[in-house]
């Protein structure tokens, strides 16, 4: 059993060339679109994230409204006493239903607000998902079947 120099130099040399082509026109390109890829991926995240905040600024703003309300509600039943002890029983009843009223037009306002917040705040997210999901599923999915899923869903967010 002999070595022959010149084939394993040639095997050598074609080796070679096989691993920089291989370098060259596929490995690179294929990194270049795992890297595209997961940037997709981390920007929706993000996305998500700022959503997920602004929902806790929104009910961090309910709250502090609620809290204002009752305050604003505990300020005109005090109120009312008062003026209760000067004008008789006659007065204190129509002031707690003025105040309940009040509190009541306040609640059904800042209601009706959250609740339009909420909605877009939902399609907002809906649109997220759908984008992030359509990034991620793009390469896998056919165009006809991804419109079917993103029309179910935007129906179940409706």
């Amino acid at each position: 059993m002999e070595i022959d120099i010149k084939q394993v130099l040639l095997q050598l040399l074609n080796f070679g060339i096989l691993v920089f082509l291989f370098t060259r026109f596929a490995f690179k390109p294929i990194l270049k679109i795992l890297d595209a890829r997961a940037k997709k991926i981390a920007d929706g995240q993000a996305a998500a994230e700022k959503s997920l905040k602004a929902t806790a600024e929104l009910e961090k703003k309910q709250a502090d409204r609620l809290a204002q309300a009752a305050k604003q509600a505990a300020g005109i039943i005090a109120e009312a006493k008062v003026e209760s002890k000067k004008l008789g029983v006659e007065l204190i009843n129509e002031a707690k239903s003025v105040a309940a009223v009040e509190l009541t037009k306040q609640k059904e306002a800042f209601q009706k607000e959250l609740e339009a917040q909420e909605l877009a705040l939902k399609k907002r997210l809906a649109i997220l998902v759908v984008e992030t999901t359509k990034t991620v599923l793009a390469g896998s999915l056919k165009a006809s079947d991804l419109k079917t899923i993103t029309a179910k869903e935007l129906a179940k967010l409706k």
